[in-house]
């Protein structure tokens, strides 16, 4: 029994060491840190929103200097409104004037005769998805557009900014 606690002791000080060493050699700052000693900016942005029928959580965009990354975060919707539900898209846009910009777009059909469910994961985006400009103006100009097709053809589009 002495041997096992003389042994875990010793493997605890070791990664104690070891992660000292690590941390003052590559000079580790929170978000700037890339494994190879170089610094980038980083920017993250957080989104949320709800309506009577849905709920958009989890939404977050990444940015970086050489990377941007867009995860529209998960669609939850409410007391069974898009039960009968055959095919669907989901985007988000920014909207400068009369013009729509897409940052993300997803269809889904369904091909079997059956019904879909809207709820679940939206997707992600990388690559150059954002102007420096529009960063700026994100929380006025973002926007999340659901277009519904039901089991009778009939089509919905709903919006949430």
């Amino acid at each position: 029994m002495k041997t096992v606690i003389k042994v875990l002791v010793m493997v605890l000080f070791s990664i104690c060491l070891f992660s000292g060493c690590v941390i003052w050699h590559y000079g580790i700052e929170p978000y700037h840190w890339e494994g190879t000693g170089t610094k980038k900016e980083l920017a993250v942005y957080s989104f949320r929103g709800e309506n009577e029928l849905f709920s958009i959580s989890n939404g977050v965009i990444v940015l970086n200097s050489t990377e941007e990354i867009f995860y529209g975060g998960n669609l939850e919707e409410k007391d069974g409104m898009f039960s009968d539900i055959v095919a669907y898209s989901v985007s988000f846009y920014i909207q400068s004037g009369d013009e729509k910009r897409i940052l993300l777009s997803n269809n889904v059909e369904d091909m079997t005769g059956g019904t879909i469910t809207v709820a679940g994961e939206i997707g992600k985006r990388s690559g150059d998805i954002t102007k420096d400009i529009e960063i700026e103006e994100l929380g006025n100009t973002l926007f999340f557009e659901l277009r519904t097709t039901d089991l009778n053809g009939e089509k919905n589009e709903y919006q949430l900014q």
